[in-house]
């Protein structure tokens, strides 16, 4: 199983991973279940008076686990420095920049950018949502338009990339092979080869109209931008996913032989509400989203996540700052 391959992979690296959601019971017992596992250091944000209080209330066993206040952290001021200066440009007044850093997101942001942790993982309500700080703080990486999210979906058989589900509102033609490329970067680092599908309501122009066309350029985009990827587009879910119906309605597909894993969806209406009919209806174990195109990893999880659910975004972002660690080791950095 692919989680099961992921904490292989980041057990006893000591990637630290932190947690902004201090004061959520789902943060504290996934983060007591990491440590256990020894799957990384979590980092929890909150008063630690508050939350050995809480934690104990819970039956959670926080031994081992720092557990820090923004406001206490000898490296707060630097922090409201850092962040004024790079946010004085947009107005942002020292005072301004106090007030953001109290924030457990904008705090833990800091921390991965000043290299205090590998990476972070927020969002269990809509006040610790990490997009933001994220953008602000952390990044884009060199190469990098704009960022995008992927959701891993997995089955016992069959495991799924579906993007962009969390950040894209209505992309257009060049934003969707930017998201096609990010998606197939991501998946190359968890192990796995990407065949890519831009998602239509139409496959091989059955279809016409300003829909169908946005989908078919960034086909045509992607195919100059990702050479050495296997891809194809304006496809329908059923051609990509099944070769039998490939062979019927696009006997010219890369898919006639083996279905597509990476499905990019032509905008986040479509995305978002795929990926939970998906994970409610079609029993996937969803995790994500994962934020692509970042200089450090940064995720968020879905307010209605379960501590598992937390405890599994926590892991790929281990795994891909782990990674992400390698290939700058070795030069294969994008």
């Amino acid at each position: 199983m692919f989680l099961d391959l992921m904490r292989e992979k980041v057990r006893g690296t000591g990637m630290r991973v932190v947690l902004p959601d201090g004061g959520d019971d789902r943060a504290l017992r996934a983060a007591a279940s990491l440590k256990k596992e020894r799957c990384l250091e979590p980092i929890l944000l909150g008063d630690p008076k508050a939350v050995e209080k809480q934690s104990k209330a819970i039956g959670v066993n926080l031994e081992g686990i720092t557990v820090r206040s923004p406001q206490d952290h000898e490296s707060f001021d630097s922090y409201v420095e850092t962040y004024y200066q790079l946010r004085k440009s947009k107005g942002v007044t020292l005072e301004q920049a106090r007030e953001k850093v109290l924030l457990p997101q904008y705090f833990g942001a800091l921390m991965v950018q000043a290299g205090a942790a590998d990476g972070m993982v927020s969002g269990l309500s809509s006040d610790t949502k990490p997009f933001i700080p994220a953008f602000q703080i952390v990044k884009l990486q060199e190469g990098y338009r704009r960022a995008s999210s992927v959701f891993v979906l997995e089955w016992p058989e069959r495991l799924l990339f579906f993007a962009d589900c969390s950040v894209n509102i209505n992309p257009d033609s060049q934003t969707l092979c930017d998201i096609a490329h990010a998606t197939a970067q991501t998946v190359r680092w968890f192990g796995y080869e990407p065949h890519v599908a831009f998602l239509s309501f139409s496959t091989r122009d059955s279809a016409k109209g300003e829909l169908v066309d946005k989908v078919k350029e960034a086909t045509l985009l992607a195919r100059k931008e990702c050479p050495d990827v296997i891809l194809d587009g304006e496809i329908q879910f059923d051609a990509a996913l099944l070769p039998e119906v490939a062979r019927i309605k696009a006997p010219d597909s890369p898919f006639c032989e083996e279905g597509a894993n990476v499905f990019i969806f032509p905008d986040l209406n479509c995305g978002n509400i795929a990926y939970k009919i998906t994970e409610r209806l079609g029993k996937a174990r969803a995790t994500g989203p994962i934020l692509q195109g970042l200089n450090h990893p940064i995720n968020d999880v879905s307010r209605g996540c379960s501590a598992d659910d937390f405890a599994n975004v926590a892991v790929l972002t281990a795994a891909l700052a782990f990674m992400q660690r390698k290939k700058i080791a070795t030069g294969q950095h994008r």
